[in-house]
């Protein structure tokens, strides 16, 4: 394992040299929706940025690796039209703050949960995707009474078992984003990276606009982000060990897991299954793992769905 990391590390050194990032990231962060603003809050001693817009109960969207708050774009007027929706860039990427350590699930959801309450929201719809996800089921474990709902999007749980270590001997990035000082490696490669990143895991044969492109492209490349986001990764240790913990006292709100049919969907409902009792499948047709991009009417549709249920 060691030795592909390494071989990759240098393939990937060799293109970046050869290659200048050939996709340009945009020269301002990318504007929200027309009732959306973009703000910036001071939680445990960091900055981060988020964009909030409409109105009723509050909706907290954590987005995921190879993204920010721009993932959620697309739904972001329908969602408005029934909560106060607020969705931040996680620290370690964008305009949040990028802090030497903090990385860990239970730390970004404290930080999540600090937000909301700085906010003035203490009971809240939660939503997460990829490494969202894992800090979505920190929130929920650690601060359950605040949450009335919540929807994990296509990834996984560190620690809960079978699947997570199986997951983690196939995924080759899972290695490479924890290696240490990878996030420098590919620090000014931004754009060559996620353009060959993206389709690994995805189905849909170029699902992001040329503005969302440039919005996540312009986000890594930041400085620190590439760093920071990576330290998501190698924070996966002690997540694994958190969640062992954490997994004793299963979840008792709703749980909508959604997963992509050609990507986590074959397994993501068992798998929370054994973290919460309360579970609701949602399998997004014809996507892979960019399910927001690949099948946007769907996740729209079953994210409503299961929110505005009583």
């Amino acid at each position: 394992m060691k030795k592909l990391l390494l071989k990759i590390i240098c393939l990937f050194m060799a293109l970046g040299f050869i290659i200048a990032g050939h996709v340009q990231a945009a020269v301002k962060p990318a504007d929200p929706p027309a009732n959306f603003m973009h703000h910036m809050a001071k939680v445990n001693g960091i900055n981060i940025h988020y964009v909030s817009g409409g109105k009723g109960e509050p909706l907290l969207l954590i987005h995921g690796f190879g993204q920010n708050w721009y993932m959620w774009n697309r739904i972001l007027p329908e969602l408005s039209k029934h909560f106060t929706v607020i969705a931040p860039d996680m620290p370690g990427v964008g305009e949040s703050d990028k802090p030497a350590s903090g990385y860990d699930k239970k730390a970004l959801a404290h930080d999540m949960h600090e937000l909301m309450k700085s906010l003035g929201y203490k009971n809240i719809n939660l939503v997460g995707h990829d490494i969202g996800l894992m800090v979505a089921y920190a929130y929920a474990a650690q601060y359950g009474s605040d949450v009335k709902k919540v929807a994990l999007l296509d990834a996984l749980i560190p620690g809960v078992e079978p699947v997570w270590t199986q997951t983690k001997a196939q995924a080759w990035w899972f290695g490479f984003f924890a290696f240490p000082h990878s996030g420098d490696l590919v620090n000014g490669r931004a754009g060559l990276f996620l353009t060959n990143f993206w389709p690994v895991v995805g189905y849909v044969k170029n699902p992001f606009t040329t503005a969302e492109k440039n919005e996540f492209i312009r986000a890594y490349s930041e400085p620190g982000a590439t760093t920071g986001a990576f330290h998501w990764f190698g924070a996966f240790e002690k997540d694994a060990a958190d969640n062992k913990e954490l997994m004793k006292n299963k979840l008792k709100m709703p749980l909508l897991a959604m997963g992509s049919e050609h990507f986590a969907g074959s397994y993501l409902a068992a798998h929370c299954r054994l973290v919460a009792v309360n579970v609701k499948e949602s399998i997004i047709k014809g996507s892979g793992h960019w399910i927001v991009q690949e099948n946007t009417p769907q996740v729209q549709k079953d994210l409503l769905d299961f929110f505005l249920s009583k």
